[in-house]
């Protein structure tokens, strides 16, 4: 499912337009079902919608776990001492 995000404002009517370039990008037809997430321009983002994108590392998961937990390990504050 594709997601576009724009900036839209509120008619007067309490109806909200869509502009042409996307009904045709998503081939929206009369009466098809959209998934409408509303946010006002000055509400800060919070939650996933931080992080809506392409993940921009082509490592396999397992590997990139393995980096965190090393990268976590060395970067610890406290090391237990062995008496």
């Amino acid at each position: 499912m594709e997601s576009i995000e724009y900036i839209a404002e509120m008619l007067s009517d309490g109806h909200l337009s869509i502009p042409d370039t996307i009904i045709r990008k998503l081939n929206l037809k009369s009466h098809s079902q959209l998934r409408i997430s509303i946010l006002a321009l000055d509400t800060p983002k919070k939650g996933l919608s931080r992080f809506k994108g392409k993940w921009q590392d082509d490592r396999e998961a397992v590997t990139i776990v393995k980096s965190i937990y090393k990268s976590r390990d060395m970067n610890r504050r406290c090391n237990k001492i062995e008496l």
